[in-house]
């Protein structure tokens, strides 16, 4: 109790920052990719995202003359079939505590969800919102969000920023070169009311120019009435440790799905970056025994060149392959999979798929970015994004990907225009031979910041 009360102690004594997760549509977060592709502000990068406000506000809040503050945007996005109203806000309070609101209303629902009858909007199920605390080495946060782990933009295995949120307790240390990140939160309640939950750690080194490793482990746990497992809450307990040691709630070692993944992101000569994840679901330890059967794994790379980065002008060429195996995020147990509100909890196309993409990235460094990319995508019928919560039929090796193979080519573009400061515009345009998408983003602050 001494130590905990101390710990407690130097938590409120230190000085804290505003560090929620920016909103992905933000300009801030946007920008911030780029230049992580450039080799700038290394010292921020992190295995753990999303991407988080790091500055410390204070420059701003001697300007108020104030120790709180709040602010907030509203947007408007419309597409072929859909228009969707969002919105953000942070508060500051007493340079201690921050909080954080992101809600979202959209008229299309989607396979999972029924509309509300009442005003013809359903939620999103990408709300937003929380709580928390952060010092210099210590983030505590509770709410419902999304996290997003692994090396490079877009390449996100397991946790990624597409997926549906979920509510969920964050613990984080920053010790310098090592950081370590805690999560555990309720997914979802499902079928004969089977309740579905998530558990998280990792561990990074990074020496804050160039070079950053990462491990992780995720697990998923399910069971009818089954309430939240002692077991995980240990944040330096591992799945392996706690299932064969029978420390669960239901014994067995069937119950729950884990995936261990390791990150590397590399620069090279300043402007090449290197990003890799591989992950393990399933080992299959010894071949003679296990005849005919095959690790669940996938992989993801990513190569970014920046060749122009000047003061007016950023650009960057990018590549990226992703290989998610055909039996990689499911379970013998359905509710075990890596699914979250009917939508992959990582790489948006699920699994047992693979995707090569080219593309290139401008930005002005001050208010335009321009984003052109294409790719192929390779789909197997086993894609954990249809039957979310069906088992996988077998770990034998087989054709991959799985059955009849959709492959898809297609071509995007991207535009982000920040004018008058704080107002913004985007559109996008996607092609592929079956889809035809067009997408205009119009996002207006309500109130600026101000403080008391």
């Amino acid at each position: 109790m001494n130590l905990i009360f101390i710990i407690i102690i130097v938590l409120f004594q230190s000085g804290f920052v505003l560090a929620q997760s920016i909103p992905r549509d933000h300009f801030l977060y946007q920008s911030r990719k780029l230049l992580y592709d450039a080799g700038k502000d290394w010292q921020s990068l992190t295995v753990f995202g999303p991407i988080r406000f790091k500055s410390n506000p204070e420059r701003v809040l001697k300007t108020l003359n104030s120790s709180n503050y709040f602010d907030g945007q509203i947007g408007f996005d419309a597409g072929n079939k859909f228009y969707t109203f969002y919105g953000s806000g942070h508060l500051k309070y007493k340079n201690h505590y921050y909080g954080y609101l992101y809600p979202t209303f959209i008229n299309k629902t989607d396979k999972n969800r029924q509309p509300d009858v009442r005003n013809n909007f359903i939620n999103n199920q990408d709300d937003q919102s929380g709580i928390g605390y952060e010092n210099s080495w210590v983030i505590l946060q509770i709410g419902r969000g999304k996290e997003s782990w692994g090396s490079g933009n877009d390449i996100q295995l397991a946790l990624s920023e597409n997926s549906g949120a979920y509510d969920y307790f964050l613990l984080a240390s920053d010790y310098g070169t090592v950081r370590v990140r805690y999560v555990y939160g309720f997914l979802e309640n499902v079928k004969t009311n089977i309740n579905r939950y998530i558990t998280a750690r990792g561990i990074e080194w990074t020496n804050k120019r160039s070079l950053m490793i990462g491990f992780s482990e995720t697990v998923i746990y399910s069971g009818e009435n089954r309430s939240f497992d002692i077991g995980y809450m240990n944040p330096i307990s591992s799945h392996l440790e706690i299932e064969l040691n029978s420390r669960l709630n239901i014994i067995g070692d069937r119950n729950s799905n884990a995936v261990w993944q390791a990150h590397l992101d590399y620069l090279i000569m300043k402007n090449l970056r290197v990003s890799l994840n591989y992950l393990f679901d399933e080992f299959v330890i010894d071949p003679d025994v296990e005849i005919g059967k095959e690790h669940g794994r996938a992989y993801s790379i990513r190569l970014a060149y920046t060749p122009i980065f000047s003061n007016n002008h950023l650009i960057t060429f990018f590549s990226s392959l992703v290989n998610v195996g055909t039996p990689t995020f499911r379970h013998g147990i359905g509710t075990n999979n890596f699914v979250q509100s009917g939508r992959p909890l990582g790489w948006y196309r699920g699994s047992d798929g693979q995707e090569l993409s080219f593309g290139v990235n401008y930005f002005n460094n001050k208010d335009l970015i321009v984003k052109i990319f294409t790719g192929l995508l390779h789909s197997g019928e086993e894609t954990i994004t249809d039957r979310i919560f069906e088992r996988y039929s077998d770990y034998l090796r087989g054709p991959f990907p799985s059955g009849e193979v959709d492959k898809t080519y297609y071509i995007s573009t991207n535009l982000i225009y920040w004018f008058k400061h704080n107002y913004s515009i985007s559109s996008s345009l996607h092609w592929s031979q079956d889809i035809r998408t067009i997408d205009l983003k119009l996002n207006i602050p309500i109130f600026q910041l101000f403080g008391r």
